[in-house]
């Protein structure tokens, strides 16, 4: 069923199909996994925590724990979709070193702490703006020295031309995959006043203000980018 304007929510409907959908709407999916999961062996360390902010299915999670399963490792993947969380449980429920829990990232009761990466793929930028800061902030401040927090982002063109540019492309990625037009229409106004994106420069300059001083892009396409920030 096609939701309505600014009617996008990861409920039962969307779940099912989330894994199916994702990788023809998202660029180079698997490939940024990967630049995710090798770029990890530089700071996952033992007797620390793993997160990923948004974890959905629990994709980051599963590979992050596949190739350092010879350490000690805590994995927590924070999803506020219940139906999400469901799923990804099911995903590890062999696992004891991974938990998977249903939160409001927002909420002053939130914590992280001991954490030597921090993910978030996709998912920032369904956060409130007026919440956004506070939320990085807090991922700084749970970072031990030498940890690093990355951030998948939907981005806007630094200018008009460009923003109309990279969002005809990206729809033109989302026909040649498969996706109908009334798809990818119904999808732009489903999501209308949900996904609030912001410029690579204002991402970059709201990990400087919760205190990050190196900081790079690692990934772009178009209008999405791929954020490392190190905690030194």
């Amino acid at each position: 069923m096609l939701k309505s304007s600014g009617d996008w929510r990861f409920d039962s409907e969307v779940v099912p199909i989330f894994d199916e959908h994702v990788r023809p709407s998202v660029p180079l999916y698997d490939e940024i996994h990967n630049m995710i999961k090798d770029m990890s062996y530089w700071f996952v360390e033992d007797d620390t925590n793993v997160y990923d902010i948004g974890t959905s299915t629990g994709e980051t999670i599963s590979n992050l724990s596949a190739i350092h399963s010879s350490k000690k490792i805590k994995y927590f993947g924070i999803d506020s979709s219940e139906s999400m969380v469901q799923k990804a449980r099911q995903r590890f429920e062999q696992n004891s070193s991974i938990t998977i829990t249903s939160q409001d990232v927002t909420d002053e009761n939130f914590v992280l702490n001991n954490a030597s990466y921090v993910t978030a793929v996709l998912s920032i930028m369904f956060i409130p703006q007026r919440q956004r800061q506070d939320l990085i902030n807090k991922i700084y401040n749970s970072l031990n020295y030498g940890g690093a927090f990355v951030m998948i982002e939907k981005i806007v063109g630094s200018s008009a031309r460009f923003d109309e540019m990279w969002i005809e492309l990206y729809h033109d990625l989302k026909l040649k995959n498969g996706l109908s037009h009334q798809e990818v229409v119904a999808k732009s106004q489903s999501i209308r006043g949900i996904l609030k994106p912001y410029t690579v420069d204002e991402n970059i300059n709201m990990l400087k203000q919760s205190g990050f001083t190196n900081i790079d892009t690692f990934f772009k396409w178009n209008n999405f980018a791929g954020f490392i920030a190190i905690k030194l």
